[in-house]
């Protein structure tokens, strides 16, 4: 007989459907989300929901406007008589699943997944180390997206809740699936930004200051004048977009540098099938799911070293780099670069990630039914 899970998550992201649908197999699950969309991004839920497996329901608005602050989650509680429950970070929402657990089902596991990098956890501030440190005496388990954030928590908190690792990966076999069927697309792609014999370096994600392009395009420029066969395509929108084309225009750069907008489902598949070599420069990013993205497509990867998706490359799939030291970057590009030949014909690349998602997903299982 199955356990009964209700998870508590914010909203549903595209890196996030495989989890989900795993749980929902593999227990008796039901899902609560806070927001109908993610509040960093939106992303079209329409086309999300064709890949779900689980029914989606809501929880009505915080009270007094405090978004996590939803008293309702104690009634779903009693009506659904869970075995086990999700949270997500440590928060209001969080220390209310915790109070029910004392006041009403001592014997209810509680698990928080929580997507801290290092520097997040290390550097937590008060608020947040006071509530972490009341729930990690309560919760059965906390799911930590990065190895080194999972080093961290067993050495500087050693309290009740188990720490289980499991990275934000999605299913090779439905994402490369997807890369496929987005071939001709690509190949549409290939000729509309002209890049055939071309290497291309792809980045995808918000066009924001925190994501440090302008240091990509300062060293796209150092690179570009050494090869002149390299091509640079960013994949996103946000409010850096007018000073990253200033930039380009002023680096005479524009006939190699494109500027795709935001892209979604089949579209954001073709366009990882362009990338040979994929960079992350954040100077800020608590994991980082596009390098998880990037590896399954075939990308040689480059990722900042404070992303928690740092911690997906492995010998032979990328580097990691210090995102405040150009030269740093300069040389993984220049290493990166050695590896991939111009392109002559787009197609869906060698799957680049060391662990699949099978085994990470049966691993967690495993420890979340002991």
């Amino acid at each position: 007989m199955k356990k009964k899970l209700v998870i508590f998550h914010p909203a549903i992201a595209p890196y996030r459907i495989d989890f989900f649908n795993s749980l929902n197999e593999h227990f008796e699950a039901s899902f609560y989300f806070e927001f109908r969309n993610a509040l960093e991004q939106s992303f079209d839920q329409e086309k999300l929901r064709e890949r779900q497996t689980f029914r989606s329901r809501y929880l009505k608005p915080g009270l007094m406007g405090i978004k996590n602050l939803r008293l309702e989650v104690w009634s779903i509680l009693r009506r659904e008589k869970p075995d086990l429950v999700f949270v997500s970070e440590y928060n209001l929402l969080g220390l209310l699943v915790c109070l029910y657990k004392i006041l009403c089902r001592r014997q209810l596991g509680i698990v928080t997944v929580c997507d801290d990098n290092l520097a997040m956890a290390s550097g937590a501030g008060v608020v947040k180390r006071l509530t972490r440190w009341v729930m990690l005496h309560i919760l059965s388990g906390v799911i930590l997206v990065d190895t080194k954030v999972k080093s961290w928590y067993e050495r500087h908190l050693p309290y009740k809740a188990r720490y289980l690792f499991f990275p934000i990966v999605q299913d090779e076999r439905i994402f490369r699936e997807r890369l496929s069927q987005a071939l001709p697309y690509s190949r549409e792609l290939t000729e509309r930004y002209g890049l055939k014999g071309k290497r291309v370096i792809l980045y995808v994600g918000r066009l924001a200051k925190v994501k440090n392009l302008s240091l990509l395009l300062d060293t796209f420029k150092v690179i570009h004048d050494l090869y002149a066969d390299v091509a640079l395509v960013l994949v996103g929108a946000g409010d850096e977009r007018n000073s990253l084309e200033e930039l380009s225009a002023r680096y005479q750069l524009r006939d190699v540098v494109v500027f795709a907008g935001k892209q979604e489902g089949e579209a954001l598949m073709a366009h990882y099938n362009l990338g040979d070599i994929f960079v992350l420069p954040s100077t800020f990013e608590p994991f980082g799911t596009v390098v998880n993205e990037a590896l399954l497509s075939g990308c040689y990867t480059l990722c900042s070293s404070v992303a928690g998706a740092a911690c997906l490359i492995a010998p032979g799939n990328g580097a990691c780099f210090d995102p405040k030291d150009q030269k740093d970057l300069e040389e993984a590009l220049r290493m990166a670069l050695s590896r991939v030949e111009p392109m002559r014909e787009v197609v869906v690349k060698r799957n680049l990630m060391a662990d699949s998602y099978s085994t990470l997903m049966a691993s967690l299982l495993e420890q979340l039914d002991s």
